[in-house]
């Protein structure tokens, strides 16, 4: 599984409204959205991550996005749906592992200034448990 993602430094990193390209593949199929909101993907992922082992099925909104993400758990794996695409994840572990690696490389895109900024960056970096150490 890999969660990449793009951020669009054109004219500086805008921390208030993140915009960029993400891709969620399984290694044969993929999710991709391009030009949006980096943050609100990250946020819907991470709720899905949290939520996901006290249900079978989540629907999860993702904020500026007219369609939503659906996470379903299927054994020790994970459906990931969105639009009329759908990705395969064979354990739940690996899925959270991969977010984590992918949502602190976007954090430390930005320092703790910019994330005081942007409530979705503050629970990005939660989620991470990463402690900025920049003083700013």
């Amino acid at each position: 599984m890999k969660i990449e993602w793009k951020l669009d430094e054109e004219g500086g990193i805008d921390p208030i409204d993140p915009v960029g390209d993400i891709v969620i593949s399984d290694g044969d199929r993929t999710i991709q959205e391009e030009s949006t909101y980096l943050d609100s993907w990250f946020d819907a992922l991470i709720t899905g991550a949290k939520n996901i082992t006290s249900v079978n099925s989540l629907v999860i909104d993702i904020a500026e996005e007219p369609h939503a993400l659906r996470l379903t758990q299927v054994l020790q794996g994970l459906q990931i749906s969105y639009k009329d695409k759908t990705i395969w994840v064979a354990e739940l572990d690996e899925f959270i592992k991969t977010l984590k690696q992918s949502a602190t490389s976007f954090i430390l895109k930005f320092n703790k200034k910019e994330m005081d900024k942007n409530e979705l960056l503050d629970k990005i970096r939660d989620f991470v448990d990463f402690k900025q150490k920049q003083i700013c």
